[in-house]
């Protein structure tokens, strides 16, 4: 089991440091909402992943999950990356508290714009843990890519949805 150490704000370390678990795939519920449009544009697309935490603790994850998009044969079609925003940081983790909804962004080229290119329907999202995968139903969406290469997407970091 991973544990990962954290220190508290303006408290000693012998105070501060508690144990908390890595999130498991049994502590999470996971749907994708599509904000209403507002990813969609000429050739682009995108949606929110939501996370609850139902677990009755707080849990740890990094705060860009890893996602892959896989058809219904479980081959891997697409691919999430840190958004542009994010990359070169180190990525941390986050702390999901108990009953409380997070999400991130998730956004693709929806359109066939690349020459040669080709696009993809993927069926399921797999979140990828340490102790193992959450699959859910992926909605019926198209991402396209460049003929050579790994279709990917970018995603942006997972935030506390206000209540």
């Amino acid at each position: 089991m991973c544990m990962v150490y954290l220190l508290g704000h303006g408290l000693h370390t012998a105070q501060a440091q508690h144990t908390i678990r890595s999130c498991k795939p049994s502590d999470l519920s996971v749907h994708f909402y599509d904000g209403q449009g507002e990813f969609n544009g000429m050739s682009h697309s995108g949606a929110w992943i939501v996370l609850f935490n139902h677990s009755a603790s707080r849990c740890t994850m990094p705060v860009v999950p890893q996602i892959l998009l896989e058809d219904a044969q479980a081959h891997v079609l697409a691919t999430g990356k840190p958004g542009q925003s994010l990359s070169g940081q180190k990525l941390r983790q986050t702390i999901l508290r108990p009953h409380v909804q997070w999400r991130a962004s998730m956004y693709w080229v929806s359109g066939d714009v690349y020459d040669g290119g080709h696009c993809v329907t993927p069926m399921r999202a797999v979140l990828k843990f340490p102790v193992g995968d959450l699959g859910v139903d992926f909605p019926q969406r198209t991402l396209c890519g460049p003929a050579s290469g790994d279709i990917l997407f970018e995603q942006g970091q997972l935030q506390q949805i206000p209540r």
